[in-house]
């Protein structure tokens, strides 16, 4: 018993000479910060040059070498098509101009010889008109031939499909061998020079958003990795069940960035001011946040609500205001009461 008293004896020494000793400690001023009023939504990485190629000749596939994830140039290869009908076409459109320019060349001829005759009365004037309606018939019929085969020739360089952006291919629906007809999709290619994150809004947050309002966008695959976007647009038409608008953040040029990427944006919808303790400063007494406050030399112990923590500091939402002293660095086993030899302030 008496070994017990002892020891409880030269504990309650050693608190009260840590409360009577004063101990060097720098010090802190509470300070009012702006924080941050963010809305977080979840959106997914598009892209926005996502270009549906198609053919506009009716015919067989001839070539479709390109396959899905493939990488493709701007004016690459993709499609051809089979040019056998569109060669029939042009040597038809070529023979039908050179009827047309005989036929021409026949009806110059004999207005040439009509004038002649008409001059000297050997032929009647009505047969010299009738001469020239057939050069304007025939020069008419010779200009549609001519329109005729640029057609065709036309239709002979859209039988080739390149790639009309640098890209990747991410969508196939057609093979070698299958029938193409016009404007029906045959692949995708998605370039990756513009990305934008489409997210979703409430109506309610609607009046606090427009395209100059800052947005982060945090992706989980890259370890939440930060990206400074820039609201691009809001579609003006909500859907009709959940009464959310879409919009779209356009992300900056990074290769880390892909389509199908599921990331949040963080859209700043203003601030408020607030005390803030750095995070240091803060220790646990009964498994609650508090700090040490510095009066006339006396550190005294403060339980605190905490907030979010920004950058190195922790919001303050009850227990302290601004242009309090604080204990920069926290001491878990100084007493309450401690005293205190101010040894600068860190910051």
């Amino acid at each position: 018993m008496l070994l017990s008293l002892s020891s409880c004896d030269d504990h309650s020494a050693e608190r009260s000479s840590k409360a009577t000793v004063p101990i060097d400690a720098a010090v802190d001023i509470v300070e009012l910060k702006d924080i941050p009023i963010n809305y977080t939504v979840p959106g997914s990485v598009i892209s926005d040059g996502r270009v549906e190629v198609s053919s506009r000749v009716v015919g067989f596939i001839e070539q479709l070498d390109v396959r899905e994830g493939q990488s493709v140039k701007q004016g690459d290869l993709l499609v051809r098509i089979d040019p056998s009908d569109i060669n029939e076409a042009i040597r038809q459109a070529r023979s039908s101009v050179s009827a047309a320019e005989e036929d021409l060349s026949d009806a110059e001829q004999d207005v040439r010889k009509y004038t002649s005759l008409a001059q000297s009365g050997s032929v009647a004037s009505e047969t010299l008109r009738k001469a020239k309606v057939r050069v304007d018939i025939a020069r008419t019929t010779l200009e549609k031939a001519k329109s005729v085969l640029s057609a065709a020739k036309a239709q002979k360089d859209y039988s080739t499909v390149t790639s009309p952006v640098d890209g990747v291919i991410v969508s196939v629906a057609k093979r070698s061998g299958e029938m193409a007809t016009a404007g029906s999709p045959i692949l995708i290619v998605e370039s990756h020079e513009v990305l934008l994150l489409k997210a979703y809004v409430s109506e309610q947050s609607l009046a606090s958003i427009n395209t100059e309002t800052p947005v982060n966008v945090r992706l989980d695959v890259l370890g939440g990795r930060q990206f400074a976007g820039r609201i691009r647009g809001i579609v003006p038409s909500s859907d009709d069940v959940t009464r959310r608008y879409e919009i779209n953040v356009l992300l900056p040029d990074d290769p880390a960035l892909m389509p199908g990427m599921f990331g949040r944006a963080e859209i700043r919808l203003g601030t408020y001011r607030a005390p803030v303790v750095p995070q240091d400063a803060i220790t646990k007494r009964g498994g609650l946040d508090g700090v040490f406050v510095v009066e006339n030399g006396t550190a005294r112990f403060r339980w605190l609500r905490t907030g979010r923590e920004l950058n190195g500091v922790v919001e303050v939402t009850s227990g302290l205001k601004a242009g309090e002293t604080i204990m920069a660095k926290a001491d878990g086993g100084l007493p309450d009461g401690a005293r205190v030899n101010v040894a600068g302030t860190a910051r």
